[in-house]
């Protein structure tokens, strides 16, 4: 009953500041200033074509995900990363990492391609992947762009700055470097395991990134006050649990 009482106040309250706003903005006329508040850019519907994701994916808050594209479980797209399905579709496979900045684009001007990438792929920071393949079990670079009808086939790695040019293929089991990008070595046996080691790596990591985007703010001011206490308490000489640094192995390597 109280609970429901708070609540009636708590809206009007409200209602009537929202009133207050609208009748100085009216006052000031010409003079007036309106803040628009952006919408979330996370998943965003484009000619009446909407992404489909996993519940399990990862989407980052700053994230832009737009129009056709489907993004398999476990996947994640980093802080950044924009996906753009506008004019052709896009598909993420499963345990996919789009890591900080990348941008994933298609074609349909002179060439009808979209872009389709594997499972357990980890698509490096600022790296550019337009209208081409990406079989599973790769690793792009950092910085390094993927153009248009190129194929990556499975169990690759392009290194970081590469940029592989317009309807190169690199095999499976490769590496790749330069710009333009061309054929290095082949992978060892453990340069392949690590590549899906570093997938799930990041899968694992990206369910502690979304556990922290979805806290409410009840949440995150509880856990600055329960930080506080524990602070109060050390200067009391008391204990406190000895942290423990564990090695994650998340880095590339060529």
């Amino acid at each position: 009953m109280l609970k429901n009482g708070f609540e009636a106040i708590g809206k009007s309250i409200r209602s009537f500041g929202q009133s207050l706003d609208r009748t100085g903005v009216l006052l000031e006329g010409n003079a007036s200033y309106i803040e628009h508040l952006n919408p979330s850019t996370r998943c965003v519907s484009n000619a009446g074509r909407r992404p489909k994701m996993e519940a399990a994916a990862f989407i980052a808050p700053n994230a832009s995900v737009i129009g056709e594209v489907t993004i398999g479980k476990g996947s994640s797209v980093w802080y950044g990363a924009t996906l753009r399905g506008d004019i052709n579709h896009i598909t993420i496979g499963e345990n996919t990492n789009v890591l900080e900045s990348a941008i994933i684009h298609v074609a349909k001007i002179h060439r009808d391609i979209p872009t389709i990438v594997g499972n357990h792929v980890t698509i490096g920071p600022s790296s550019i992947i337009h209208a081409c393949t990406i079989g599973s079990n790769c690793i792009i670079g950092t910085g390094s762009q993927i153009l248009d009808g190129s194929v990556v086939e499975s169990d690759s790695i392009v290194a970081a700055g590469s940029i592989v040019t317009y309807g190169k293929v690199v095999s499976s089991g490769q590496l790749w470097s330069g710009t333009p990008a061309r054929y290095v070595r082949d992978l060892t046996s453990e340069e392949k395991a690590f590549i899906k080691q570093s997938a799930v790596e990041y899968a694992g990591l990206s369910l502690i990134h979304a556990k922290e985007c979805d806290k409410s703010l009840q949440e995150i001011i509880a856990e600055d006050e329960k930080s506080h206490i524990l602070e109060e308490i050390g200067k009391f000489g008391l204990p406190e649990k000895e942290k423990v640094e564990q090695e994650t192995g998340m880095f590339f390597r060529y």
